[in-house]
């Protein structure tokens, strides 16, 4: 039964060769061209579904973009829906699978956008232009600039959470908040909290962040 499977599916093969080589490029596909190709399918569809699927990606990821940026700072009911909206339609098309164990995630990212309220008061106000997190190994580190020197930063250690299907979430546990006043003095606190977040879209130059507090990170790389 194994060789007549063989013979056959070289037979098709020579049909598929022969009625490719010989049929002019006018020609109809004859019933034996068809039941060939149908057999061996063209790589040209996928090709062009990845190419729609790229272009997509570009196209939502320009839109969150722009999104973000005009709203650095501040939040809304009506700016989140907006940038959920977008970021649902990017969580389908994320590239990366397990983000959390992704060495793309192990870098140093500038922020874009956040729901937190405790981050969007330092740039509403003017006290910082940038906001920045490294993520490095098994350390976390958040670092807010002020405009007027100094600046406010927290660190802790992270984790891929192995229990979570998905592979997307990381566990964290902050173990030091650092104030630094410039010349009014540098203070030290004590840990800070803990929680997870799971990224539900990484590429090279874009993260995008859920978390524990029912927040929202979008972060761009820092080249």
């Amino acid at each position: 039964m194994q060789s007549i499977v063989v013979q056959l599916f070289v037979f098709l093969h020579a049909v598929r060769i022969a009625t490719s080589l010989s049929a002019p490029a006018t020609t109809t596909a004859s019933p034996w061209q068809s039941f060939v190709e149908s057999l061996f399918p063209s790589n040209n569809a996928a090709a062009n579904n990845d190419k729609a699927i790229t272009a997509r990606r570009n196209e939502l990821k320009q839109s969150l973009t722009v999104e973000c940026r005009q709203n650095v700072g501040y939040n809304s009911p009506e700016i989140r829906q907006r940038i959920e909206t977008i970021m649902d339609q990017l969580a389908t098309l994320n590239p990366t699978p397990e983000t959390a164990a992704s060495p793309l995630l192990k870098r140093e990212w500038i922020l874009e956008w956040t729901s937190e309220k405790e981050i969007n008061f330092f740039l509403e106000k003017g006290i910082s232009e940038e906001i920045i997190q490294t993520l490095n190994g098994d350390i976390l580190e958040n670092y807010i600039p002020f405009v007027k020197g100094g600046g406010f930063g927290v660190t802790g250690q992270i984790g891929v959470d192995e229990e979570r299907e998905g592979g997307m979430r990381t566990n964290f546990k902050f173990k030091n908040a650092n104030l630094n006043l410039g010349r009014w003095g540098e203070y030290n606190f004590p840990p800070v909290g803990e929680g997870w977040f799971d990224t539900i879209y990484l590429d090279e130059g874009l993260r995008i962040d859920t978390n524990s507090r029912n927040d929202v990170l979008i972060c761009r790389a820092d080249n």
